[in-house]
């Protein structure tokens, strides 16, 4: 196990910081004593060539229970600069501190006059259960929580493009959204120091979302985070333009890779509604926020959903709730059924915009691309702060 912090001769609390050199190092390891704040155990100073210098202990021992999981090399760095750069915005510091009476050790406690977090910056993905766990010990000791993810390593490619991502069930459950700022996800990159921001995510299907990025340096870097500057009109064609494509993508893709014959429900909509996947409007596999709580691609649930109201000539204003849960039952994988249902809702209020026609087939109605783009539109541009 890595440690940055402990005892130095059994009275001073030291940390291992990114400015003190090797030759600093050596002879610390050479005229002090180090043990561990926890256990009390004796500590070694360990002074590589490749692995970020730390303490480990002589002989294992319970305390290392108290960590959550084995740390890498990334995860030290990543802690050393979070350190330094909550330091410099003015907070105080402690790296790993342990709190006894919740028997947890965050990466970082830093406090003010005003609060005290605790700082979990997180490079592996764990059970979302460690998480709330960890979450609830805070909220009794009275501490707020600030989980920083590492920067996914399939997303590095570009930190200024808009375009499709992949991001895992994992980082899902820390995009963070509200009206004014919408779906963005922040992490943090040990190995260029950066800030990497997704933000304005439009949800396609599964771990599939377009989304702005942006990289900001952590000597540039605010606390409360800075925002991404709002985006711009020629973005949000771009927006439009990759959606489409992706759309007509899965479409052509997903009529040639069915192996269920007449037991796909979606072909087999599409037949009754005599057209074909690649034909179908664009209401059919629109965007729509919070999508990603139903697991299944944006166009099938939404063809389901078409082809429920069509055969039972249910009319968008009369759809109650159970008729909504028992249609996420019968055709559709939602992660949280009370929160799929508010996603179904707001798609139900969209086809009302659009005039969609329960009682006349898909094939038989013309929806206006312009005013689609509109709507697209109106659903992401919001105001935001800037850096």
């Amino acid at each position: 196990m890595f440690i940055l912090t402990a005892y130095k001769d059994g009275v001073v609390y030291f940390t291992i910081t990114r400015n003190l050199s090797k030759e600093q190092l050596l002879f610390l390891r050479n005229t002090s004593q180090f043990s561990c704040p926890q256990c009390g155990n004796p500590l070694r100073l360990k002074i590589g060539k490749v692995v970020t210098p730390h303490f480990a202990h002589i002989v294992l021992t319970d305390c290392l229970t108290s960590f959550s999981e084995r740390e890498s090399p990334t995860h030290l760095l990543g802690k050393q600069q979070l350190a330094e750069f909550f330091t410099r915005v003015g907070y105080k510091v402690s790296v790993e501190a342990y709190l006894p009476k919740i028997s947890q050790r965050p990466d970082l406690l830093v406090s003010n006059l005003h609060q005290m977090i605790a700082i979990e910056f997180q490079c592996s993905v764990i059970p979302i259960d460690d998480i709330l766990s960890r979450n609830q010990g805070y909220i009794k000791g009275s501490i707020q929580t600030l989980w920083i993810l590492r920067t996914p390593v399939n997303n590095q490619m570009s930190y200024k493009a808009i375009r499709c991502l992949k991001l895992s069930k994992f980082l899902q459950r820390f995009i963070s959204s509200d009206a004014k700022s919408g779906a963005t996800l922040i992490t943090f990159d040990p190995t260029t120091a950066l800030f990497v921001y997704y933000s304005h995510l439009v949800h396609i299907s599964g771990t599939t979302f377009i989304g702005k990025t942006g990289a900001l340096p952590i000597d540039q870097q605010t606390f409360p985070f800075a925002q991404l500057k709002s985006i711009t009109a020629a973005e949000l064609k771009e927006y439009w333009t990759i959606f489409q494509h992706n759309r007509i993508k899965f479409l052509r893709y997903r009529r040639v890779s069915s192996k269920l014959g007449t037991k796909d429900r979606f072909l087999k909509a599409c037949y009754e509604h005599q057209i074909s996947p690649e034909h179908l409007p664009l209401i059919i596999g629109y965007p729509i926020k919070g999508s990603e709580i139903i697991q299944d691609h944006l166009v099938e649930w939404q063809m389901a959903l078409i082809n429920e109201l069509s055969k039972n000539f249910v009319e968008l204003q009369c759809i109650s709730e159970n008729w909504i849960v028992n249609f996420l039952a019968s055709n559709c994988k939602p992660i949280h059924i009370q929160k799929a249902t508010q996603v179904v809702r707001h798609y139900c209020r969209f086809l009302m915009l659009v005039n969609y026609n329960v009682q006349q087939s898909i094939s038989q109605q013309i929806f206006s691309e312009s005013k689609l783009l509109s709507f697209f539109v109106n659903e992401m541009v919001a105001k935001r702060c800037e850096y």
